[in-house]
């Protein structure tokens, strides 16, 4: 009993530093992926009627990826229908669309095959179309969305359902080019012609996506000072549990110093004892950081994301710390007199 509460200790010591690693890592993982399908150099423009002809404008300018209207999308019949240019597809690393060609998302058309024909519903009734490719949508903003996703080119999506004005525009930047530069320009290029009447403006900047990184390290920052709090409470434990047991020992250790035991072996006994309570709480820890990972994931919806090296290093942390602890009040117990040993 007197060993279960630094054993305890250890054990939640090594879960807490394991769960930090693990759900650290994953939550690092989806905001990397979800960072980089938004798009974290993008500017929103709207506060104005936009057109194909302003987005023409934007994705001539040679500091510009591509462009895209957000409302270039329309639900028939749970058919999601979100029309791109040209440049948008390339950045999505998809080929150029023709008349009737479509891209299906993989996930949702499961009997899809490029090269076949395939019906779908529209404004203007059934059509028949051509997969010429397929991908797997990444950007939450999109997955969130209702309908089975259909990608069909800019062109075809104003012939089909007669869209030809929106309210705003993203603009998005390669990611060595800072966006915000540009900003005056742009606006100049599209109120050029409009002559103070129906100007645009920009509605979000990348300031936006800044702020989430910057989240995301406090969130970080955080989660490593709770893992080395519980480290620290671990090695209080293994400190307490060793200094309890020369307390308790005070007349065994003069006893076994009369009987012409060293100060080397007495500090080993007692470092023994604090490694055994490391070793069994360090691995015990780390199980139960595993399970306990899984179990909050599943509560967060946020799959655990292990690094074996990690975990390994998690417990040689772990183990490090109490040895450390134990160390002070074992040597102690080493230099006891013999006469000041048997008086405890």
């Amino acid at each position: 009993m007197r060993a279960a509460f630094p054993f305890i200790s250890v054990v939640v010591a090594a879960a807490a530093l394991v769960m930090t690693i693990s759900l650290g890592d994953a939550a690092k993982n989806i905001i990397d992926s979800d960072l980089s399908a938004i798009g974290s150099n993008r500017i929103l423009i709207g506060g104005g009627t936009l057109s194909k002809r302003d987005l023409q404008i934007v994705e001539r300018l040679p500091f510009v990826e591509y462009g895209v209207f957000p409302e270039e999308r329309t639900l028939v019949n749970n058919r999601l229908f979100r029309g791109y240019s040209k440049k948008a597809l390339r950045a999505m690393n998809l080929p150029n669309l023709k008349e009737g060609e479509v891209v299906l998302d993989k996930t949702q058309f499961l009997d899809g095959r490029v090269g076949e024909k395939i019906e779908l519903e529209t404004d203007s009734g059934k059509r028949n179309f051509i997969v010429r490719d397929l991908y797997q949508e990444e950007s939450p903003f999109e997955t969130m969305k209702m309908g089975d996703r259909v990608i069909v080119s800019d062109e075809t999506f104003e012939r089909i359902f007669g869209r030809k004005h929106y309210n705003t525009l993203v603009v998005s930047f390669p990611q060595d080019e800072d966006g915000v530069e540009y900003i005056p320009v742009i606006l100049r290029e599209l109120n050029r012609s409009r002559f103070g009447y129906d100007q645009v403006r920009v509605l979000e900047t990348p300031d936006v996506y800044r702020k989430v990184e910057r989240i995301r390290g406090f969130v970080s920052k955080s989660l490593f000072i709770l893992s080395f709090i519980s480290l620290t409470v671990g090695g209080i434990g293994v400190l307490n549990l060793i200094a309890s047991s020369v307390r308790e020992r005070g007349s065994y250790i003069g006893i076994l110093r009369t009987m012409g035991v060293d100060r080397k072996s007495l500090r080993e006994i007692f470092l023994i004892e604090a490694v055994m309570v490391v070793m069994v709480g360090g691995v015990a820890g780390v199980v139960f950081g595993i399970l306990s990972s899984y179990l909050a994931g599943s509560i967060l919806k946020i799959p655990p994301y292990f690094n074996v090296f990690k975990m390994i290093g998690s417990l040689i942390l772990t183990m490090g710390v109490g040895l450390l602890f134990g160390i002070y009040p074992a040597k102690k117990a080493g230099e006891l007199e013999i006469v000041e040993a048997l008086k405890i």
